[in-house]
């Protein structure tokens, strides 16, 4: 009977680290929509794409939590060693309950890749809508700075983002009808989170300054 128990503790352990990796893979878009994965797939995609990191007070990254780094951030990197995308994990309060998730970025540090909700207990229908691909789709390719380079996050308004900020469709998606207070929860704990990683997602922002114009010197030669 305690083995039985304990094989079944462990495959309920291994079931929710899956699915994480499910959930960080899809927020980098590492997974294709129509594709269905089994448990080995996403372990192995994960393993071979992904790489766990932890974010310093500076912005730097380490490969452990010690030394201040406690912030976990989920990187790919390019052939050239450089980050080519990052995901950090997001929560906060909705309505009714704690919304779980992680959001994704390009590795610009401006430009969004994903964002994907794995937990949460908002009513079916309505805040629950934040873990449907019609709202999540919405935040591919916003930007989460604005042209002073402030950080303003992603907005999600009340209405439709084309109707109720046309001057900032960069940063804005369109809210959730009949969810107000779902969606202006997402909005306050996002940009929460957004900020307690802004020292990587600005020096990532400032080495993609650099290197654009280093290029752009080297295209006036």
């Amino acid at each position: 009977m305690t083995s039985a128990v304990t094989l079944l503790r462990d495959r309920q352990q291994q079931n929710v680290i899956v699915d994480k990796q499910k959930n960080i893979l899809k927020s980098l878009f590492l997974l294709e929509p129509n594709q269905k994965y089994t448990s080995n797939d996403i372990v192995r995609l994960y393993t071979e794409n992904v790489q766990d990191k932890f974010m310093l007070p500076s912005g730097e990254l380490s490969d452990t939590s010690d030394n201040g780094a406690n912030l976990p951030v989920y990187v790919v990197y390019a052939a050239d060693g450089q980050i080519s995308q990052y995901a950090m994990p997001i929560s906060g309060y909705g309505l009714w309950s704690w919304i779980y998730g992680f959001f994704a970025l390009e590795g610009d540090g401006n430009t969004v890749l994903g964002i994907t909700f794995y937990q949460h207990g908002e009513t079916p229908g309505l805040g629950g809508e934040v873990e449907k691909d019609w709202f999540q789709s919405q935040f591919k390719g916003k930007k989460i700075v604005d042209e002073s380079g402030e950080l303003v996050s992603i907005d999600i308004v009340k209405g439709k983002a084309k109707d109720v900020a046309p001057n900032r469709l960069e940063h804005a998606v369109d809210g959730i009808s009949g969810a107000t207070i779902t969606a202006a929860g997402v909005r306050d704990f996002l940009k929460t989170d957004l900020l307690k990683y802004e020292p990587l997602s600005s020096r990532l922002r400032q080495a993609d300054e650099a290197a654009h114009s280093t290029s752009e010197l080297e295209a006036a030669l």
